[in-house]
């Protein structure tokens, strides 16, 4: 497993949308990577060691998740009111748990390989 230093050397020379990493404290970083890594090995059990860059990618992923317009949406808050201020979220749309850049990397989950196969049956 990657180290907190590795990935945050990692996400310090490569990414640009770094803030939520930044912002963190050293012990969200810590868990954002125990997090990550525990993920990670969910969705991709045939997967032993994973690289600084997806455990980073997938540690921002899970630190972004943080934000409270985030929160709200996945609660299913419609509107949130702040001294005259509003916003509104669309229901129809959930945040994925799994980073898109990572999917894109490794392909799909063994879940939705899974869920993907055929049984019995040839094709003509």
């Amino acid at each position: 497993m990657p180290t907190v230093q590795e990935v945050g050397d990692w996400i310090a020379g490569n990414l640009l949308d770094s803030e939520a990493w930044d912002k963190a404290t050293d012990q969200k970083r810590a868990v954002a990577v125990t997090q990550a890594v525990r993920n990670l090995s969910r969705w991709y059990p045939d997967t032993n060691d994973f690289s600084v860059e997806i455990v980073a990618l997938q540690a921002v992923w899970e630190l972004q998740g943080l934000d409270p317009a985030l929160k709200y949406q996945k609660h299913g808050v419609k509107t949130v009111n702040d001294g005259g201020e509003s916003v509104t979220y669309k229901d129809d749309v959930e945040r994925p748990a799994l980073s898109p850049v990572v999917r894109e990397i490794l392909g799909p989950t063994a879940e939705e390989l899974a869920s993907q196969q055929q049984f019995g049956g040839v094709l003509i």
